[in-house]
């Protein structure tokens, strides 16, 4: 039968195997227009070139997705009425905590212009008021944007 993310995500890509079913989940949790498997993926390899260990104490940033425990607070399963998550944060928190997001805030910059997938992914590194007041991703988070486009590609089945 082989491995069913293969309809989502290139089976001969460098996403390892153990989140391959949680990117999944995460990339098809809601409808949201530029959410995907690939879009998450993508931005784990910018985030954290999927290293769960990632802990990068000035930014306050954890774990392959690279989240602020204040920020995933409110993303996590059960939202602010769970405990405040410490560091280490486990992949399977922090992947599919991305979907909850994009699904919470996508609908927040429908109307910005550009592309929704990298909207969304630089929804998730700078918030809604900055894309709003600067009528895009900001200008800071465009390398990394780039970044994330590459992978997308790299990661869509052929």
């Amino acid at each position: 039968m082989g491995d069913p993310t293969g309809r989502w995500l290139r089976l001969d890509s460098d996403i390892p195997r153990e989140y391959r079913s949680l990117i999944v989940q995460a990339g098809t949790y809601c409808a949201q227009h530029g959410l995907s498997p690939p879009l998450i993926a993508a931005m784990l390899k910018a985030e954290s070139g999927f290293d769960p260990a990632l802990t990068d104490h000035p930014a306050d940033e954890y774990g392959i997705a690279r989240w602020t425990p204040g920020v995933l607070w409110h993303w996590q399963p059960g939202g602010l009425q769970s405990p405040k998550p410490s560091p280490p944060l486990g992949p399977e928190l922090s992947i599919l905590s991305m979907g909850r997001f994009m699904c919470g805030l996508g609908p927040k910059i429908k109307d910005i212009p550009g592309d929704p997938a990298l909207n969304l992914a630089g929804l998730f590194r700078s918030g809604v008021d900055p894309m709003h007041r600067d009528n895009g991703v900001p200008e800071r988070w465009r390398e990394y944007l780039g970044k994330v486009a590459k992978y997308m590609d790299d990661y869509r089945p052929r």
